[in-house]
C-alpha cells in the first residue's frame, strides 16, 4: 500500500512574526494525506489544488475528514476543480464520495458553510455523500477503515487493516488519547508532530512560556509518548505544528534521539511516499 503526505505542516504556517520564514526553515504545505492504492484522500486543506498537481493525482474515488478545523478543510472546493468537466457544454463529470461520520455533519452544518458547500457539490454532481455512525467502519476491496473517535470529540482517526498489514493514521487532535490494545503495536503509525513552545533542538522560543497549556495544545514530548504507546513497527510524525523554524539537521537530531530512546521514527515532509 502507498501512502503519500501531500503536506505536513499543522495550521497553515503564519505570516504574522513567523519562524516560518527562516531561510533554511522546510517549506511545508497545509496536512493531506493520499493513499494511492485506494484512491483515498484524507483532508482538503488551502494548498490541496497545488499538491494533487504536484504529485499528478487526477483520479480520486473517495475523501475522508479528520475533522472540521479550517487548515484541514478549507480547500473543499478542490473536489469540483477535480471532478467538474469544464470543457464539454453538457458536463461528463466525475464523482467521489464522501463519507462523513455523524459528528462530522453536526460540525459542518456548524462552521463555515461546508454542510452547504457539499450540498452544491451533490448539486453539481462531483460527489455523492456517505454518512456513517462514529466509530464506523466501511470495506474498499479487501480493505477496511474504521473511524476512531478521538479524546477531542470532534477528531477521527483512521485504523486501516488488510489481511496483511495494519496502519493507524490520526491526522491532529491526539492530545488525551490513549490507544486501545487493538490499535497497538501495528505495522505503521502516522502521527501528530505536536507543537512546542520552543525549538526541541536550539531551545530558540517560538510561544510565549505557558500558551500551549493555555490552549490545550499537544506537545512533541506528549506526541512521543503516546507514538511509544502504540509502539508501532515505523511512526511517522506529520502535522509540523509551530515549529517550522525546524531545518534537516535538527530534523536528523530528532529521529536520531527518538531512535536511541527506542522510537523508530520519522519526521515526514512534504511529498514522501512510503510504501507499507
Amino acid at each position: 500500500m502507498k501512502i503519500e503526505f501531500l503536506g505536513t505542516a499543522g495550521g497553515v504556517p503564519s505570516l504574522y512574526k513567523s519562524h516560518s520564514q527562516h531561510s533554511q526553515a522546510i517549506l511545508r504545505t497545509g496536512p493531506a494525506i493520499y493513499i494511492h492504492d485506494l484512491q483515498l484522500l484524507i483532508d482538503t486543506s488551502e494548498d490541496i489544488y497545488y499538491q494533487l498537481r504536484r504529485s499528478q493525482i487526477y483520479d480520486i474515488k473517495y475523501g475522508i475528514y479528520s475533522h472540521w478545523h479550517p487548515d484541514h478543510t478549507m480547500g473543499i472546493r478542490v473536489w469540483e476543480t477535480l471532478n467538474f468537466d469544464f470543457i464539454n457544454k453538457v458536463p461528463h463529470s466525475k464523482k467521489s464520495k464522501i463519507i462523513l461520520t455523524e459528528q462530522h455533519v453536526n460540525d459542518f452544518k456548524k462552521y463555515f458553510g461546508h454542510w452547504d458547500h457539499l450540498n452544491y457539490l451533490c448539486e453539481l454532481g462531483v460527489i455523492e455523500k456517505e454518512i456513517i455512525p462514529n466509530n464506523g467502519q466501511i470495506k474498499i476491496g479487501k480493505t477496511t477503515i474504521e473511524w476512531i473517535q478521538l479524546e477531542e470529540a470532534i477528531a477521527f482517526g483512521f485504523y486501516i487493516t488488510t489481511p496483511t498489514m495494519r496502519i493507524l493514521i490520526i491526522p491532529d487532535e491526539m492530545k488525551g488519547y490513549h490507544p486501545i490494545e487493538k490499535l497497538k503495536h501495528v505495522d505503521v503509525a502516522i502521527l501528530p508532530f505536536g507543537s512546542n513552545e520552543v525549538n526541541p533542538v536550539t531551545e530558540e522560543r517560538i510561544h510565549e512560556n505557558g500558551m500551549l497549556e493555555t490552549l490545550g495544545e499537544m506537545t512533541f514530548e506528549e506526541s512521543a509518548a503516546i507514538a511509544r504507546e502504540i509502539n508501532a513497527t515505523h511512526t511517522y510524525f506529520t502535522h509540523i505544528e509551530a515549529t517550522e523554524s525546524l531545518n534537516e539537521t535538527h530534523i536528523e537530531i530528532l529521529e536520531q534521539k527518538l531512535k536511541d530512546e527506542g522510537l523508530s521514527a520519522t519526521i515526514a515532509y512534504d511529498g514522501l511516499q512510503i510504501t507499507v
